[in-house]
């Protein structure tokens, strides 16, 4: 017979919740059996025990009673006396038989065996003395042995009955002492594998949660190639195909979208260059002289111009890295080295606003791609300037740690607000802070140079920070590669 998986999560939890309480039932059930049992042997032991005083007390009353009216009897010869004796060796008979009955000691029923013999025996006896001649007064009345057998045999039974008692209070002890160890390595057992059961059903339940999860973040973070296939329950697993189709669609959205910006970047690159070179004509005065303000409005096209070509080259850019999957060209790129030489180009910017730079540069290379290390540093370094103070400071420190060259690019602006730490490399996105800058920026940016560092197996993470951002770069080292 086939087995079926759980349907649903809910089948799932049930059938674990099930699993993990079935030892502890188990053990909840046999502890009541046992203790049932105990208590069952408790009982029976007190009411035995009960019996067996009262009957050793009913055989010691008549015995001394069978032996006063056995004297009476020899003395006076009354048959009623005889009659008397009779009831009371009846009564003895009894209390015999009911001490037999219950679980006495070999000497204790071999004692009771030796005076039943000798009841009989002393009975016999005055059975002979029926119809016998009343003895004279002045004849000292006759005395029977088995009388004093009798009392002589039945002063240890009290003894007896005690050790008896004794040891029946001991084998229960005993069998107390067992349960509860019984009892102990039941709960030394059971309980872990309770725990067990539960923690292997919560892994069974949680695991294809957390892929579910996961599946969803890389959707969130834009990683459309991986197939969203997650194993369990059958709403888990319809879940799943919701998700990977929801991935297709999203994947069909993005490629329109880099195919929208891919033809309209170069549409507006062709009509751009042709507005650049006639504004250009017009500030050159090729085309005639030009009055102040016909000058102060070429002058304010050159800049739009400007502008929009830098954004149409970020939009190009950007299209190129997006459908990269890993660097061209790679080389041995020294740090040290590359990272004054995109200081320098900013030098200018940065005395307009007097903002220094303070480098901490460890001697360190890595392999990629030279031209998107150096546009990944120059628009964090870009970046910084733009939110920086007037007369602020730019900390950029770069060393190797764990095979991983890291890069330190820390301001002393606003900095980076923890609601928009998760959408800062996301593209286009812009903060609600203001840049210190003239041109507004694109948003392409950080959203560039985090694709670059991706493609070079890295990252780049907005950390906390005391002045400003604090944006942290890490690529593989040359001698990770």
């Amino acid at each position: 017979m086939r087995l079926s998986l759980p349907t649903s999560i809910f089948q799932l939890a049930l059938i674990g919740f099930l699993l993990a309480t079935l030892p502890l039932s188990i053990a909840l059930v046999n502890t009541f059996v046992q203790i049932d049992r105990l208590s069952a042997q408790m009982q029976l032991a007190v009411s035995d025990s009960a019996q067996a005083v009262e009957a050793s007390r009913t055989i010691m009353a008549q015995v001394l009673n069978m032996e006063r009216s056995t004297g009476q009897y020899l003395v006076l010869r009354d048959p009623a006396v005889l009659q008397r004796y009779e009831d009371q060796r009846g009564q003895l008979g009894k209390a015999i038989v009911l001490l037999e009955s219950l679980p006495s000691g070999e000497s204790l029923l071999g004692r009771l065996s030796q005076l039943r013999e000798q009841e009989q025996v002393l009975y016999d006896k005055l059975r002979e003395v029926v119809g016998t001649p009343e003895p004279q007064v002045q004849d000292e009345p006759p005395r029977l042995e088995e009388q004093h057998n009798l009392t002589r045999l039945v002063r240890p039974i009290p003894f007896e009955v005690a050790q008896m008692i004794a040891r029946r209070s001991d084998v229960i002890t005993r069998q107390m002492e067992q349960m509860q160890g019984l009892l102990l390595l039941q709960a030394l057992g059971l309980i872990p594998l309770a725990l067990i059961l539960a923690v292997v059903f919560s892994v069974l339940i949680s695991r294809p949660l957390r892929r579910l999860g996961a599946a969803i973040h890389r959707l969130g973070a834009g990683e459309f190639s991986t197939p969203v296939k997650v194993s369990g329950p059958q709403d888990v697993r319809e879940l799943s195909e919701h998700l990977d189709w929801l991935r297709k669609r999203l994947s069909e959205l993005d490629e329109q979208k880099q195919t929208f910006l891919h033809h309209v970047s170069h549409e507006l690159k062709t009509p751009l260059t042709a507005i650049r070179e006639g504004t250009e004509l017009l500030c050159d005065e090729v085309v005639g002289t030009l009055n102040p303000e016909q000058t102060e409005v070429a002058s304010i096209l050159r800049e739009s111009g400007l502008q929009l070509q830098a954004q149409v080259e970020a939009l190009l850019n950007f299209n190129a890295a997006l459908a990269q999957e890993k660097p061209q060209q790679q080389e041995i790129i020294m740090l040290d080295t590359l990272l004054p030489e995109i200081i320098d180009k900013h030098r200018l910017a940065m005395r307009a606003r007097k903002i220094t730079v303070q480098t901490d540069l460890q001697a360190v290379s890595l392999c990629g791609e030279h031209d998107q290390i150096r546009t990944l540093l120059d628009n964090l370094l870009s970046n910084a300037i733009k939110y920086s103070p007037d007369g602020g400071k730019i900390q950029l420190n770069a060393w190797v740690e764990n095979d991983e060259v890291c890069i330190d690019v820390i301001d002393a602006g606003p900095g980076i607000s923890s609601e928009e730490r998760g959408q800062v490399f996301e593209p286009f996105f812009q903060g609600q802070q203001l840049a210190k800058g003239h041109v507004k920026g694109t948003g392409l940016g950080l959203a560039i140079a985090q694709r670059y560092a991706r493609l070079h197996r890295g990252n780049i993470e907005a950390r906390d920070s005391q002045t400003g951002a604090h944006l942290r770069v890490t690529l593989p080292s040359v001698s990770a590669e």
